[in-house]
């Protein structure tokens, strides 16, 4: 069983805003976004997170220039090193489509590395870019960056109300990102805390929310250097840690939300045919509202599948006639788009959707209709979201959703905390 454990975190000092210097994860971070972050600060951790403008076009050097500028902002005092702490991150939010406000908790800290199966679980299939990207920086910085997102049942709530014990204190750092969301973070020294957490993940298996690749990418990573070192090897390693957040399952600030998907580069008289050819397995019906009529048809859980799908000028609600679903991966409505539709209808087969020149994503309804209308895609398919349960449902039984199946809100930001390997 993995152990999770406190670490000497590396922190900003009062010498920057924390709001500033705070970015998204590596993945979400397009376009112009990484000169817009350095425009905030020229100490935003974008410079060591991201090597390059597009993380998987970075060159050798560029991922040295992100160790390098790392060490220099260490020996320049801007980045200072904790004692050996557990850390409590709180995001406060608007639930997006909605007037409710929320909070997320969960407790950072080092999860010794186990292969999949052996209490850390995924749910999702990797793509090869960004592990190589990953596994080029964690070689070059000798840290982890950013944490993982994972998740623990916390059946008698034990570490939630834990973590409840500290946010009753002032927080040792505060942020608000771009999107208001306000980010709290609180050093855990004591030790009757620290052994409460200890003791709370004895027996928890953990599943990988968010951060599939940089697990993959620390699990690679351990492995060099423990061929490396040989049988002087012992396990204690830094290298055989990843950092990692842990959230309660009951946490009401767990939020999913649905991934749309964006269709381009197929046959346009295969996405003309799809309202007739799929009336073989599904009922087909014309919509009228855009977004909006599309997201209200598919609300509430469970049941057969159902997809929305947007062509130019026109949306419809797909139901799929018969659920003729084997395990718990084949009844989830991402599933079933990407078997009965992407892959029998458009001929978007796993090779092909890895190579990812067919099928974009977006968590913005409107912007994949939009995106069609304007002729940046074919044909958007929205979804409804997969809840949790179902996410660690089909984890539980060893098998893995497609990617971008889930997108928990909101992201972790990075820069709050890192995790020196040195």
């Amino acid at each position: 069983m993995a152990q999770f454990l406190p670490f000497r975190g590396l922190r900003y000092t009062s010498q920057t805003s924390l709001s500033a210097v705070i970015c998204p994860p590596y993945d979400v971070i397009k376009g112009d976004a990484r000169a817009q972050l350095m425009q905030r600060d020229p100490h935003n951790i974008v410079a060591v997170e991201l090597a390059a403008p597009y993380g998987e076009t970075a060159t050798p050097d560029q991922y040295q220039d992100s160790a390098d500028l790392l060490s220099q902002w260490i020996s320049e005092g801007i980045l200072a090193r904790d004692d050996s702490s557990y850390y409590l991150y709180e995001q406060e939010f608007a639930v997006p489509g909605t007037t409710e406000t929320v909070k997320r908790r969960g407790v950072i800290g080092s999860l010794t590395l186990e292969e999949f199966g052996e209490g850390v679980q995924p749910h999702e299939h990797t793509m090869s870019g960004p592990k190589a990207d990953r596994l080029n920086l964690l070689r070059a910085t000798q840290a982890n960056i950013s944490p993982i997102f994972g998740l623990v049942v916390d059946d008698d709530a034990w570490i939630s109300l834990l973590l409840e014990s500290v946010a009753v204190t002032p927080p040792d750092g505060v942020a608000t990102d771009g999107e208001g969301i306000v980010h709290r973070l609180w050093k855990i020294t004591d030790d009757e805390t620290v052994n409460g957490i200890e003791a709370g993940f004895d027996n928890e298996n953990i599943l990988i929310a968010d951060g599939h690749h940089r697990y993959e990418t620390a699990l690679n990573y351990m492995r060099e250097e423990r061929e490396k070192a040989g049988d002087s090897w012992t396990g204690a390693e830094a290298a055989n840690g990843v950092m990692m957040m842990c959230v309660s399952m009951a946490d009401p600030g767990l939020i999913v939300l649905p991934t749309h998907r964006l269709i381009k580069n197929v046959e346009p008289a295969q996405v003309a045919a799809l309202p007739e050819s799929l009336k073989q397995s599904f009922d087909v019906e014309p919509l009228e509202g855009g977004a909006a009529a599309i997201t209200k048809a598919l609300s509430g859980e469970g049941g057969a599948a159902k997809l929305g799908l947007h062509l130019p000028g026109q949306s419809y609600l797909l139901t799929q006639h018969e659920a003729n679903a084997q395990s718990a991966l084949e009844a989830l409505d991402v599933s079933v788009l990407h078997g009965s539709i992407l892959e029998n209808e458009l001929g978007i087969d796993a090779d092909k959707l890895a190579a990812g020149e067919h099928v974009g994503y977006t968590i913005h309804a409107a912007e994949a209709i939009e995106k069609v209308e304007a002729g940046e895609a074919q044909v958007a398919f929205l979804m409804r979201a997969t809840p949790a349960k179902q996410v660690a449902k089909v984890a539980a039984s060893g098998e893995k959703m497609p990617q971008k199946s889930t997108y928990f809100y909101p992201k972790l930001m990075t820069g709050l905390v890192l995790r020196p390997l040195n």
